[in-house]
């Protein structure tokens, strides 16, 4: 069974690893620590068997068993390896790709607590590394990748956050603004550069989400002027950056997507800080429908997510764009509708959805709990049984987002198509129950059944009664969503939180 699984691994699972992880470094050094360092081998093993049960849709307590085995077995072997760090500061690099890889298995078990307990783990000790080197010392490309890998990891941890173990925001442990060069020469470059500012955003919008005074701190106040700032330059620097991509990879498929799906978290960031992250009121979404449809347009070209099938119905003609009240008003949205070239099938995406930062609301009482009953909405059709997990950056955020937050009956309805009918497991989350999350969150907003039947490639039906974005209210409106995942029985939980107070319960199956 090992040498199985082993041989898997190096012949599927470790490719794919390469191209999530930048690369060349990651397969030379993932595979040389594989047969010197048995923290590293166990934990590659455990990793893989879970991959390929995902792959095959496998449903074997041998296959779980033999992977739960091998995590055990490269924990206990990991012990070791902190050890030695701590006494003696060595094999950093190796503590860190152990702690990348219990990471993936957690977050692939659904153990999201134990997941998140190993990045944060990681996160610190990578943090007190760089405090101890000297100034003059650079580090390691090696360790630069590392550190690439936990910071995306780092914002999906921040994009979603389970009821089970919510992230921890504090002012003792902020992220840095990176820095953004005047030439971008490689996509990674920006990739990387695009994470640390999503980062900072979210920071910035969870400690104020809980600390009503963060504005009057100064490390809130640093983080959130060079943000400010930062985006303008990376704007620059990426669109110089595309009108200088070399010949060679014009035609890469990989190169278009990981651009595109750039733009697509780009355009997202900057519309989430024109609108002030909706928390004044959720009709301030509405003046974006522009860059939403700009978001879904860029996802329709990306092969991994569209079906050879005709097209839903264009969209209407999306609102104009109308200035906001809010205090990020002087960084303005990108709304310019985005041309892009459908490419060839690529490799691979990445992405989770995000839930609220704020706390959980208060569980629902008991009142209101007979009033409306935990139900369980029917299943969307045409759900693809296996999927292959990855680690990156992807788009199910945008088109959550899209869904979600733009009221464009159409638009939304586009995006939870394309969510509904692939099946990425990316991070810790998948397509299709960010897809079944939008659904509900639709059909709350305009007052439908929840058992409807959904049409052709999981298209909802339109309600006559909403034809535009202003026809959701604001007391109709969604406000936060927050989930309670259930990997061993394949549910969700979800509390819906509307703009007018109330708290909706649904146990949603995937």
């Amino acid at each position: 069974m090992e040498n199985r699984s082993f041989y898997y691994f190096k012949s599927h699972t470790l490719p794919k690893w390469t191209e999530f992880f930048d690369s060349d470094l990651w397969s030379e050094k993932i595979m040389q620590l594989s047969h010197s360092e048995p923290a590293i081998k166990h934990g590659i093993l455990a990793l893989s068997s879970m991959h390929e049960k995902f792959e095959t849709t496998m449903v074997s307590s041998k296959t779980d068993n033999f992977a739960f085995g091998q995590y055990m077995e490269a924990v206990k072997y990991s012990n070791s390896l902190i050890n030695g760090h701590e006494q003696h500061g060595r094999d950093v690099e190796k503590v860190l790709i152990a702690c990348i890889i219990f990471t993936c298995y957690e977050n692939l078990a659904g153990n999201y607590r134990a997941a998140n307990m190993h990045l944060e783990s990681g996160l610190r000790i990578l943090a007190q590394h760089r405090r101890n080197l000297a100034e003059h010392v650079q580090t390691t490309a090696e360790l630069e990748s590392i550190a690439d890998v936990l910071y995306r990891f780092d914002l999906q941890a921040m994009t979603f956050s389970d009821n089970a173990s919510p992230y921890d925001y504090g002012f003792d442990h902020p992220p840095e603004c990176p820095r953004i060069p005047p030439i971008y020469t490689k996509n990674s470059m920006a990739r990387n550069d695009l994470v640390g500012l999503l980062r900072c955003m979210m920071w910035i919008s969870g400690v104020a989400n809980i600390n009503p005074q963060a504005a009057e701190n100064a490390i809130w106040l640093r983080i959130y002027t060079e943000l400010i700032g930062a985006f303008d330059s990376w704007d620059r620097t990426f669109d110089l950056y595309q009108k200088n991509v070399p010949r060679h990879e014009q035609g890469d498929p990989k190169i278009y997507a990981g651009n595109t799906l750039l733009k697509m978290y780009s355009i997202l960031a900057r519309t989430i800080v024109a609108a002030g992250a909706g928390l004044r009121t959720e009709m301030t979404w509405d003046a974006f429908v522009d860059s939403f449809k700009t978001i879904v347009d860029l996802a329709e070209t990306l092969p991994i997510l569209t079906q050879p099938v005709s097209s839903p119905p264009a969209s209407r003609t999306p609102s104009p764009m109308l200035p906001v009240s809010s205090p990020y008003r002087n960084i303005a949205p990108n709304p310019a509708t985005v041309t892009a070239t459908p490419s060839p099938p690529l490799g691979t995406s990445t992405l989770v959805f995000p839930a609220s930062p704020s706390p959980p609301p208060s569980e629902p009482t008991h009142q209101q709990n007979a009033q409306q009953p935990r139900r369980t909405p029917s299943r969307p059709k045409n759900n693809p049984t296996s999927f292959s997990p990855s680690f990156e950056l992807s788009p199910i955020v945008p088109l959550f987002v899209a869904a979600c937050r733009c009221r464009d009956p159409i638009l939304r309805r586009r995006a939870i198509a394309l969510l509904l009918n692939c099946r990425r497991r990316e991070g810790v989350w998948d397509s299709f129950g960010a897809g079944m999350v939008a659904l509900q969150c639709v059909k709350l907003e305009e007052g439908m059944d929840e058992m409807v039947d959904l049409g052709s490639m999981n298209w909802l039906p339109l309600n006559e009664r909403f034809r535009q974005c202003a026809d959701v209210v604001e007391k109709r409106r969604v406000q936060d969503v927050f989930v309670s995942v259930n990997m061993k029985e394949g549910s969700i939980g979800v509390n819906y939180l509307m703009r007018n107070g109330d708290a909706l319960d649904r146990v949603l199956k995937f």
